[in-house]
């Protein structure tokens, strides 16, 4: 089922009539062989499970208009277990690859799609005065998302999705509990440099 609606996400766009902008300023923002940075600023969450909280830094590329590819870094930590209230028991610092796709593109505003694949080095720490463990974690992420013109080189965007994450090495002690496969929300900034 999650093919399927992965699949209806990346195609719908592509067979809707609603391509077509009907103002140029936000094809400047959108537009094929432009260059933004942003920040996203998020939390992740499932359950009754700790809230994850992290920070999204990327440079993005149009090559298309309204088709994009990134590089991002993440930051992700969290408190997962009650015995370690002076500090995060799990942290997960890398970097990756995300591509976004921008439909229903109007004078200001615009949905988009996100996919994105991340890999990086995990930390967690099972007491507050035992040695962490580390480790190297995957995360993919879907997502859809809102766009907001606010500026001529400015932009706004909320987004919501879904995350996955699993560890490389198959240790038992260093592979992320399964919270961190959770849904998550953010915000963000963007800035066109091109």
């Amino acid at each position: 089922m999650r093919r399927y609606l992965l699949l209806f996400c990346l195609v719908s766009p592509l067979v809707g009539k609603t391509q077509t902008l009907s103002d140029g300023k936000q094809q400047d923002l959108l537009g094929k062989g432009h260059f933004n940075v942003g920040v996203n600023v998020g939390q992740g969450y499932r359950g009754t499970y700790p809230t994850t909280t992290y920070v999204i830094p990327r440079v993005q590329y149009f090559i298309m208009d309204g088709w994009s590819i990134a590089a991002e870094a993440r930051y992700l930590v969290s408190n997962i277990y009650p015995q370690t209230v002076d500090k995060p028991d799990y942290r997960l610092k890398g970097g990756g690859l995300s591509t976004r796709y921008y439909f229903l593109r109007g004078n200001r505003l615009a949905m988009f799609g996100h996919l994105g694949a991340s890999y990086g080095q995990s930390t967690l720490r099972m007491r507050s005065d035992a040695p962490p463990g580390t480790g190297y974690t995957w995360q993919t992420e879907i997502g859809l998302g809102a766009h907001y013109r606010i500026a001529k080189r400015w932009s706004v965007e909320a987004m919501a999705g879904r995350s996955w994450s699993r560890n490389s090495n198959g240790g038992y002690y260093l592979t992320p509990p399964d919270d961190f496969n959770r849904w998550q929300v953010s915000v963000g900034i963007n800035f066109r440099l091109k």
